[in-house]
């Protein structure tokens, strides 16, 4: 059953969790985990499906890709109406000096810095859901895995794009 919860927890639970990423200690994420958490995360290979899994994705994803992660709470949290949920405002930064597998995007090197939106729910007192939004457009032109705005490159591919609209739409006449 999802836990109702309050301002005072919901502060306690967030400063605990972003302190365990930003001492990147993956088992100290996991530990804040139910045992059948549910976490959705678009930097991760699939929805996450119990605590080890979010272990393993911090370890042998997360960290060693940004192994200088640092999450800084922009806003919030806020409670939901009915209490049986948090959000908060996010922003996680650090250097891309480890790939980002899946899906096998090189390391840059490059400093990194991106917003996220953060649900979350809880189970005694333990993530049970947690769901990460963030724009990757901006995250993969960060990483030069789509080109700059503006640019020739960027021109180029919205022309190609125009093209297969256009068949597209014929194919569909």
């Amino acid at each position: 059953m999802t836990q109702v919860v309050d301002a005072p927890f919901a502060r306690q639970f967030l400063q605990r969790l972003h302190g365990a990423a930003n001492t990147h200690d993956a088992d100290g994420v996991a530990s804040l985990c139910s045992d059948n958490v549910v976490w959705e995360d678009p930097a991760a290979p699939q929805t996450l499906h119990g605590r080890d899994a979010v272990l393993r994705f911090h370890r042998d994803i997360m960290f060693p890709a940004l192994p200088d992660t640092h999450i800084e709470l922009i806003d919030g949290p806020y409670l939901a109406l009915d209490g049986t949920g948090v959000a908060a405002r996010l922003r996680i930064s650090g250097t891309m000096t480890g790939p980002l597998t899946p899906p096998g995007f090189a390391p840059t090197g490059g400093r990194l810095s991106f917003e996220t939106a953060e649900f979350s729910q809880f189970e005694d007192g333990l993530l049970a859901r947690h769901t990460v939004v963030l724009n990757m457009l901006d995250l993969a032109r960060q990483i030069g895995a789509v080109p700059q705005a503006g640019s020739v490159v960027d021109h180029i591919g919205v022309w190609m794009q125009h093209v297969s609209a256009f068949w597209a739409r014929a194919r569909r006449a």
